[in-house]
């Protein structure tokens, strides 16, 4: 699985070398240019019985950008991501458990960018493969976990980005599985023992770009 998604990032990056750059007099002038993403994740789980993105885990992987002379094209990534979700203590409930799940992904994002005013909005959909599903029920570290978890998922992403400079740009994105990552729960089993529906990942994402190529 670790050796497609290198695989995967090896391709995308050849993109850059390989396509090179139409006539500058051209209108519709592709600018390829590539380099490095990462940053905070903050994860919960919809369907899990508690809310908030209480989960913070961190992003990294690589990106490769596609625009015209409008600012207009693709970006495309490949993307180590920490995801999941954790119930907090309510001590003023008389609640003190706390518990977590943590899910590893290689996210594909594949997005839609385009310049309105100052900032670049990306919009599209991105396909995750499960790396490892974990959880922690009692605060003593994580183990795999009971829940059937898919190998896969399958998001939307509404992301905006700020360039700081040539070199570096700020953004944020939050993504929502549109698939559920698990079954239906046994309907069997008292409701709420392991999950409530479908669970969906949704995650608050903040980081850096760094480009490689600046002015490209």
């Amino acid at each position: 699985m670790r050796l497609r998604a290198i695989s995967l990032a090896a391709f995308i990056f050849c993109a850059h070398t390989s396509l090179g750059q139409t006539s500058s007099t051209d209108s519709k002038e592709l600018h390829f240019n590539g380099g490095f993403v990462g940053g905070a994740t903050l994860a919960q789980v919809h369907g899990d019985g508690i809310g908030g993105f209480n989960k913070l885990g961190v992003h990294l992987g690589v990106t490769v950008q596609i625009h015209n002379n409008e600012s207009k094209g693709l970006h495309l990534g490949v993307i180590y991501n920490s995801k999941g979700s954790r119930k907090t203590q309510n001590p003023d409930a008389g609640d003190y458990t706390t518990w977590a799940y943590r899910f590893r992904y290689i996210d594909i994002p594949v997005l839609y960018s385009t310049p309105i005013d100052i900032f670049q909005i990306d919009i599209g959909l991105q396909p995750s493969v499960l790396i490892s599903a974990e959880e922690d029920m009692i605060n003593n570290g994580f183990d795999p976990t009971i829940i059937p978890v898919k190998d896969f998922d399958f998001s939307a992403v509404l992301g905006a980005s700020m360039e700081m400079n040539e070199h570096l740009s700020f953004y944020s994105r939050l993504t929502q599985s549109i698939i559920g990552i698990t079954p239906l729960p046994d309907q069997d089993l008292p409701p709420g023992i392991w999950w409530d529906n479908r669970m969906r990942n949704m995650t608050l994402e903040f980081g850096l770009i760094a480009l490689l190529f600046p002015g490209e």
